[in-house]
């Protein structure tokens, strides 16, 4: 998209408006989320083909590198404000492995019950025996992923991955739904020429925020 005139002019001015820091964490988190998008590509198209697989390697770690790299402009965007509140999302259970010559019974029981979600084996050469084992989900042990919530009163909000809520004593733990993210069209983002203006604002320190 355009660079709007008011947005050059607020920036020379060293004002970052509530606006602009949205509309660039949008243009910087969808950029990411495309470079995600096409790493998986590759990284399937790697498992797939083992013709040309140097390339599509080469390209799926090109595009990690680069979706990092938005990533970390993101939070330096981020660092201008606070974040409203912690949104836990649940990721899963802990899983148990069973192996069958530690609980032969225990291992059948789920094997006929059809509740794992794992099963496999493997050759123990020191005991010259083939081991076969389930994973089952410990349904009483759930799993989560913790984010910052971001919300800025407008059309867009924004998450930020945490690992430890400990940290953040004052802000609320929210369990939300399960984050579903896209990318997006970058004809309809601001440039990143533009962003990097911000950015550079931002790490100088000689900037004010108008939210």
């Amino acid at each position: 998209m355009r660079t709007p005139k008011k947005y050059l002019d607020s920036i020379d001015n060293g004002v970052i408006t509530k606006e602009i820091l949205v509309d660039c964490l949008y243009s910087v988190n969808k950029r990411a989320k495309n470079c995600r998008d096409k790493e998986r590509e590759y990284r399937q198209e790697y498992k797939n083909n083992y013709y040309s697989r140097y390339y599509r390697w080469d390209n799926s770690h090109s595009y990690s590198v680069r979706k990092d790299e938005y990533y970390d402009y993101k939070e330096v965007l981020l660092s201008v404000v606070s974040p409203t509140c912690i949104h836990r999302e649940q990721q899963g259970f802990e899983r148990k492995r069973i192996k069958d010559i530690d609980d032969y019974k225990e291992y059948v029981k789920h094997l006929k019950a059809n509740d794992w979600v794992w099963r496999n084996s493997y050759y123990n050469y020191e005991d010259d025996i083939e081991v076969h084992f389930v994973d089952i989900e410990l349904k009483d042990k759930p799993k989560y992923r913790y984010y910052l919530f971001y919300d800025f009163g407008m059309e867009h909000t924004f998450h930020s991955p945490i690992d430890n809520i400990e940290d953040y004593p004052d802000l609320k733990v929210i369990d939300v739904d399960k984050l579903e993210t896209a990318g997006h069209d970058i004809a309809d983002l601001l440039s990143m020429q533009f962003v990097k203006k911000v950015l550079s604002l931002i790490e100088s320190g000689e900037y004010s925020y108008a939210g």
